[in-house]
């Protein structure tokens, strides 16, 4: 990853994540409080994954509303973000890597208990 596509999507982290925190998605879905842990974008701009985690509301559900809003999430970015030509689509996956670790942390207590 280049150092410009690294900058681009940590700008576009907390642009996401003002978008959402602001109460500016206004689906019945997305509800709890929710993290925008990483975004992915393309080399060429064009697409961009991003990662989400929720406390307080069922994740699925949230990325389904976030990815129906994923629209209004681009117009703020591209008010947003003024140094790039064309915003990328967004794509919302959720970000099960706390749950994998908690488990895997439950395993290994389980073991070291026999």
């Amino acid at each position: 990853m280049s150092i410009r596509i690294g900058r681009i999507n940590a700008e576009m982290q907390k642009s996401i994540t003002s978008t959402i925190a602001g109460g500016r998605v206004k689906d019945p879905r997305v509800e709890g409080m929710i993290s925008v842990t990483k975004v992915d974008c393309a080399a060429d701009l064009k697409t961009a994954k991003v990662f989400v985690t929720s406390l307080g509301g069922d994740i699925m559900r949230t990325v389904e509303g976030l990815n129906s809003s994923s629209g209004l999430i681009k117009r703020q970015l591209a008010s947003d973000l003024k140094n790039i030509r064309t915003v990328p689509d967004l794509t919302f996956f959720a970000d099960m890597t706390a749950e994998t670790g908690g488990r895997i942390d439950a395993i290994l207590d389980e073991l070291k208990g026999e």
